[in-house]
């Protein structure tokens, strides 16, 4: 016999919770999704753990807004429950302890509302008690704001050992179970860590491998382990990127050996895995000056997925640790050497997980990517020395050199780049109330406001550009070159290398493998508007 309640939590009414419990056998019966949520971005599935007291999954990762499926099985003696809890004060470090506290205070009515305080603020989502050889099944939308969001069962004295936590990312992904034991001592290869006693062990429920819990920066070693789900069967490649050694096993076999003293360098193995959850380690130890650690994989089911912060050339280049992030709705602006931007490079990064630099010796857009934004940690510690690299994924590279020059006509070539165009004229930038940055710089008798904008996506955004000429005498043969390389025209623009399609109202011509677009100008005042999506 089946129940099914779809009333959603009275203190949440927008977030849709779902329950059902089965029978005595734990095969999930066939049911139909609550409306809306015939698709889902992703299932979870937490069993308990028999006679042991604990959820076989500690931490999972979700994105934010995703719609999830999570089901919850309880083959144990006891009875059990899942609540899922807002972060609070602590941003999730009581584990849900203020929730459990309100459990207490129930007294004998305890027993009545099941161990569930309910309206307890804190609460966004209950399986409710589920007894044993039963199990619970919810929908719900993720949170959209990122953090730690503990889970806990609530029946008396479950606590201390039942709990886990779902963190809401927009770097979710299928690794779960993350954790950490963190080591101290001198070495020139990977040592066998079996036989050390750690300084410190936690969870990584970000389901990311990162350095952030060292507490030293030189001679110390780490050993993750988790569980990463493989979607179907097949040859899977993992790459880790590291300085100094690392290594990285799947179900107890070694498959990328990266060891020994050495700067940033990327290592790549193969496997060939069945589908499900794999046990998942990666060794790593630091000897001494700059550090890093990038894990990231690929397979059937699997575009190329970054399983650490940042990104393969950010984690490669020098410090980590200091991610720069907008605020919601706004850019954040970070001028500094940056790799491929020259010394005068200015860096916008935009809520909407979109970024690019801008090189105010060329007036160019140097590159745009998409994640994470920069990491200030080479450039605010120390002496600061070094260009740094973005942080995230996706990156594009655009042409090096002038953005604008004058032609005999369109096929003629392009100025050599040059460190600094003597022809341009930086003007400073203007910010809106977002705090996005509006760039002003002249070419000859040409004023030019140049102004890129995100627009939001489903997972990431993509960028607007557009640029407003005016002079009061219009120059003849004006030319604006937008992307170099291997261009074809395709539906709704031109697809750039592969990886970025380029879309403009303006009129456009592919020149020398460049995407040129002359500049025309009517009463004195021209303009060219673009848009740059990643290619899917």
């Amino acid at each position: 016999m089946t129940e099914i309640s779809k009333t959603p939590h009275p203190m949440k009414s927008r977030l849709l919770t779902f329950a059902a419990l089965c029978g005595a056998t734990l095969s999930l019966q066939a049911q139909a999704p609550p409306k809306g949520f015939e698709k889902v971005d992703q299932e979870i599935t937490i069993s308990t753990m028999q006679a042991a007291m604990k959820y076989d999954v500690r931490s999972f990762s979700v994105k934010p807004n995703a719609k999830v499926k999570l089901t919850f099985k309880n083959p144990d003696d006891l009875p059990h429950n899942l609540i899922l809890c807002t972060p609070g004060k602590s941003k999730g470090g009581d584990k849900g302890k203020e929730v459990i506290d309100a459990v207490l205070k129930l007294g004998e009515k305890g027993v009545e509302q099941n161990w569930e305080p309910k309206g307890h603020p804190r609460i966004l989502h209950s399986t409710g008690m589920v007894q044993p050889k039963k199990e619970s099944v919810i929908w719900f939308r993720a949170p959209k704001k990122e953090g730690n969001y503990p889970y806990i069962c609530t029946f008396p004295g479950h606590f201390e050992l039942m709990n886990g936590m779902m963190a809401v990312s927009k770097r979710a992904n299928p690794v779960t179970n993350l954790t950490y034991k963190f080591y101290h001592g001198k070495w020139d290869k990977l040592p066998d860590f079996s036989k050390m006693k750690h300084k410190k062990t936690g969870t990584l429920a970000s389901g990311l491998f990162e350095l952030s819990p060292k507490d030293r920066d030189n001679e110390f070693g780490f050993v993750f382990t988790g569980d990463i789900e493989c979607p179907k069967d097949g040859i899977y490649t993992f790459t880790v990127t590291s300085d100094d050694g690392s290594s990285l096993y799947i179900d107890n076999t070694r498959v990328v050996n990266n060891d020994g003293v050495h700067a940033a360098q990327a290592t790549k193995g193969q496997v060939r895995l069945k589908a499900g959850k794999r046990k998942i380690e990666v060794r790593y130890f630091e000897g001494s000056g700059e550090q890093s650690l990038f894990v990231e994989w690929s397979g059937p089911g699997v575009k190329k997925q970054p399983l650490s912060p940042g990104s393969s050339s950010g984690g490669g280049g020098g410090p980590s640790g200091m991610l720069i992030a907008a605020a919601d709705g706004e850019a954040a602006i970070y001028r500094n050497f940056i790799s491929d931007a020259g010394p005068r490079a200015i860096g916008v990064g935009y809520s909407e997980g979109v970024n690019l630099t801008f090189d105010a010796n060329n007036m160019r857009f140097a590159q745009i990517w998409q994640g994470d934004f920069m990491d200030g940690a080479r450039h605010w510690n120390g002496r600061g020395q070094g260009f740094q690299p973005p942080a995230g994924d996706g990156v594009i590279k655009l042409p090096a050199g002038a953005s604008f020059a004058a032609l005999e006509s369109s096929g003629s070539a392009w100025p050599k780049a040059e460190t600094r165009s003597p022809e341009f004229r930086f003007r400073g930038y203007q910010l809106n109330k977002k705090q996005q940055p509006t760039f002003h710089y002249e070419r000859g008798g040409v004023s030019i406001k140049d102004t890129p904008a995100p627009v939001a996506g489903k997972e990431y955004g993509h960028l607007t550009r557009s640029l407003q000429l005016s002079a009061k005498t219009a120059p003849a043969n004006l030319y604006f070159r937008a992307a170099s390389g291997n261009i074809a025209v395709a539906p709704g623009g031109f697809l750039v290398n592969g990886d970025l399609m380029i879309s403009t109202r303006s009129k456009a011509m592919i020149e020398a493998n460049e995407l040129r677009l002359p500049v025309e100008f009517k009463n004195g005042t021209a303009t060219i508007e673009l848009t740059y999506k990643w290619a899917q």
